[in-house]
């Protein structure tokens, strides 16, 4: 039901009551007031007849000599107090009564009628004038529902309805712009979503996917990474030797995060096929001579490289040097993340023995799983805020 039906419904028949009632009211009271003004002449009518009824019996005795005149009075005369006689008549006095009673009571009723009409007409009025507001309103609400935001509502009306307006405006705009903040917010979530998985994709391959692709007697390699909000590419590499009596191993790190530098790393060394080509990008290469069963570190030295001995169960003295090495020999190499999470140059080597120590004997895959484990409760207390790589290559056959 529509506002306009539900105000009419509600003050129509107050309103028709109200004027009824009063009109009834006034009625009565001029019913009374004739009631009583037709008693007061009936009794003065009384008490002029009695009284003309007294006095007829003294002129009695002179009727004789009046009828002899009256019989020389004119006709005209005699008709003159005739009608005289029948205008105080008590018949004509009711009958004058009932005729002012009717007529009040007619116009008591024109003006409650009258009165009725023009309220109604200027309580649709009203109603009008709040209903279509309201109904633009509605509409503009259903609009917004529907995805037209930023547009402005210009209605006419009351006060309460020209705030409502102004806020259904303020409401609208704030939507427009939300939705605008939210959609560029999502497109470059999106854009750093997609850049971080094609980051994530290029460090697999160039790490984890030429792991995989070494086929070598000589080594067997494992990984243990952690990824920061910020990647930064780092490359394992197995350049060309110059003789085939050595085994090249070449690793390498970005100088920018993110994909281009990724992408920048891994297209710079990718055209240097053997490890004598040389390259602006920094990277360390380890020789592992067959013949001679030595390791001999080059390259980059922020790139930490550890050996531990099988045979001592220690760490042999850093240096880069040829490093006499055995069958199930380990060498450790770290990114810089490493290096900047064991700041003390102590810290790495003692994390590695205490594994080693219980691990050793229990293979590669044991001793890599149980490492990465220490390093995942270690980084569970510290913010990542670079990527962690580290290389665990064990050597097999000389």
């Amino acid at each position: 039901m529509r506002i306009r039906t539900r105000l009419l419904l509600f003050l129509l028949p107050t309103l028709i009551g109200g004027i009824a009632l009063v009109s009834a009211l006034l009625a009565v009271n001029w019913h009374r007031e004739m009631a009583l003004m037709g008693a007061d002449m009936r009794v003065n009518l009384y008490h002029e007849g009695l009284k003309n009824w007294e006095t007829g019996k003294e002129a009695s005795s002179d009727s004789h000599s009046k009828a002899n005149s009256r019989a020389l009075e004119p006709a005209a005369a005699r008709e003159d107090e005739k009608s005289e006689g029948r205008s105080t008549s008590p018949e004509t006095n009711s009958s004058v009564t009932s005729g002012v009673i009717t007529a009040s009571i007619t116009w008591i009723v024109l003006s409650a009628g009258s009165t009725i009409v023009i309220m109604i007409a200027t309580l649709f009025m009203i109603a009008n004038r709040i209903s279509r507001p309201i109904q633009r309103l509605n509409q503009s609400a259903l609009a917004i529902a529907a995805g037209q935001y930023g547009e402005s509502i210009d209605v006419e009306g009351p006060k309460e309805i020209a705030e409502l307006a102004n806020t259904l405006n303020t409401m609208s705009q704030c939507l427009y712009e939300n939705i605008n903040r939210l959609k560029e917010n999502s497109l470059y979530r999106e854009r750093m979503y997609g850049e971080y998985e094609c980051a994530l994709l290029l460090q697999h391959l160039m790490l984890q996917k030429n792991i995989e692709a070494c086929r070598s007697d000589a080594i067997s390699v494992k990984a243990i990474s952690f990824f920061s909000e910020t990647p930064r590419g780092f490359l394992l590499d197995f350049p060309k030797p110059e003789t085939t009596d050595q085994f090249c191993i070449r690793t390498a790190e970005a100088k920018e995060e993110g994909f281009e530098g990724m992408y920048e790393l891994l297209t710079e060394l990718k055209q240097t096929k053997k490890a004598s080509q040389d390259s602006t990008v920094p990277s360390g290469i380890l020789l592992l001579d067959k013949n001679h069963s030595s390791l001999e570190i080059k390259g980059d030295p922020n790139h930490p490289v550890l050996v531990w001995s099988y045979q001592t169960n220690t760490f042999l003295p850093p240096g880069t040097g040829p490093h006499p090495i055995a069958s199930g020999d380990l060498c450790f190499i770290g990114n810089h993340g490493l290096v900047n999470l064991f700041r003390p140059p102590g810290a790495l080597p003692a994390l590695l023995s205490k594994v080693l120590n219980v691990f050793a004997q229990d293979g590669l895959e044991s001793f890599v799983a149980m490492l990465q484990k220490e390093l995942g409760f270690i980084l569970k207390r510290k913010h990542l805020e670079e990527d962690i790589h580290l290389l665990v290559i064990q050597i097999l056959t000389l």
